[in-house]
């Protein structure tokens, strides 16, 4: 018997002023038989203390086990509970809230059985199933460009940058007297234009941040974004919203098969450098 199995994505979100978050879980529904089941990622997850490298390992450690018991009691009240009665119940436990764990994404996967299409969502969202995901695709898209970028003078490579409050790690980063540049790959391959936004919203806000702290110039730093593979027209919009969002905060946004104009902008014009070094020391 097909079963349409409504989810909810469960998000870690300790900082509410940059509005970044790690996907940890799956809430999971089915109307129909009443099915209600989550899965949470563990305590201990390395993707939360990679993404979030300046946050107290304890804090997520805290929350995850907090949410569990709050998934566990809402498991046990559904009991019972299907149709109508049970979309509202989870509609009003997954809308969106203030808080150290909320629900993004939501979606309807059909199913004959609704324990394996957890297990895969789980996969496919939070788990190992990463071949196939954005974060996989940009580590490519950075591979590929540290290759491109070994023969300029100046070394491009991961860094911290502060913006007063937290630091986060940008990729390709590179420093030169009294400058700094920064190199960010992105990929649009997200499955819902919803999804594809608040990749790209989670950097435009981190980048905001790093201009407002100073920590370099607009014209010093460079998305290179590469386009949806899905062409509906909502995908379309979405990646044009996106693309608005970052050309607005003045920083230079590149198609990521323009390789030789992502080289032209990570060289460094030295003599310049210099001069503009001595102008500050005198």
């Amino acid at each position: 018997m097909k079963i349409a199995l409504q989810f909810a994505i469960v998000r870690f979100m300790p900082f509410a002023e940059t509005s970044e978050f790690a996907n940890v879980g799956i809430l999971a529904f089915a109307p129909k038989t009443g099915f209600v089941d989550y899965k949470l990622a563990p305590a201990r997850f390395k993707r939360v203390s990679d993404f979030f490298d300046d946050l107290d390992g304890q804090l997520y450690k805290q929350a995850i086990a907090n949410f569990e018991d709050e998934l566990n009691y809402i498991q046990n009240f559904a009991k019972n509970i299907n149709g109508k009665k049970l979309v509202e119940l989870m509609h009003e436990v997954t809308r969106t809230r203030e808080g150290l764990m909320t629900f993004g994404e939501t979606g309807v996967m059909i199913t004959d059985d609704c324990h394996l299409a957890l297990e895969q969502l789980f996969g496919r969202y939070i788990g190992r199933d990463f071949k196939d995901t954005k974060e996989y695709r940009e580590q490519q898209m950075v591979k590929a460009l540290r290759q491109q970028l070994k023969n300029l003078t100046i070394r491009y490579k991961e860094q911290s940058l502060d913006t007063g409050f937290s630091q986060f790690k940008i990729p390709l980063v590179a420093k030169e007297a009294n400058i700094t540049k920064a190199i960010k790959p992105l990929a649009f391959d997200q499955a819902t234009p919803l999804a594809l936004v608040d990749h790209g919203d989670r950097w435009i806000s981190r980048v905001k941040h790093l201009l407002q702290a100073n920590a370099l110039n607009e014209e010093n730093f460079l998305f290179t974004i590469e386009k949806p593979r899905n062409t509906k027209e909502e995908f379309l919009a979405a990646f044009e919203t996106v693309q608005t969002g970052m050309k607005e905060l003045g920083v230079k946004v590149i198609p990521y098969q323009n390789k030789n104009e992502i080289l032209k902008f990570a060289e460094f014009d030295l003599e310049d450098s210099v001069n503009d070094f001595k102008l500050i020391m005198n």
